[in-house]
């Protein structure tokens, strides 16, 4: 009894497995299932750096002989009409030197009233603002 048994284990195993599905051959059918991939984490684009505002010159005064500010900066003026050079920017100061109409001067400073520190034939003086034009040369 043990062999029939045994036989009979056999035979069922025998008919199961062709019954699972498998088959051999030219006729075979596989299922394949297309996996999705895991998307690559999208790259954080790199932070713009913020540029550096230009900073602004510092204005450079300095003091005329009777005490007014002078703006230093340099430019080059025209004159208007025959003018005086003078040792200070006011009317009432001495004078250096007569300059000719149509005179290009070199400016070394603008006074805050109005007034043009100058140099011309190896001279530095000041002259009215009212008696030059700026010139861009």
């Amino acid at each position: 009894m043990k062999k029939a048994g045994l036989v009979a284990a056999f035979l069922v195993l025998a008919l199961c497995i062709p019954g699972c599905g498998f088959k051999e051959g030219a006729d075979a059918v596989v299922t394949v299932v297309k996996a999705t991939p895991t998307p690559l984490p999208t790259p954080t684009p790199a932070a713009t750096p913020t540029p550096e505002p230009t900073p602004t010159p510092a204005i450079v005064t300095e003091q005329t002989p009777s005490g007014l500010t002078i703006e230093v900066k340099n430019g080059t003026y025209m004159a208007n009409s025959d003018i005086n050079m003078r040792t200070d920017a006011s009317a009432e100061a001495e004078l250096i030197i007569g300059i000719p109409n149509g005179t290009e001067l070199s400016s070394t400073g603008v006074v805050e009233n109005g007034w043009v520190r100058v140099e011309y034939d190896g001279k530095t003086g000041f002259v009215s603002g009212d008696y030059v034009t700026e010139y861009a040369g």
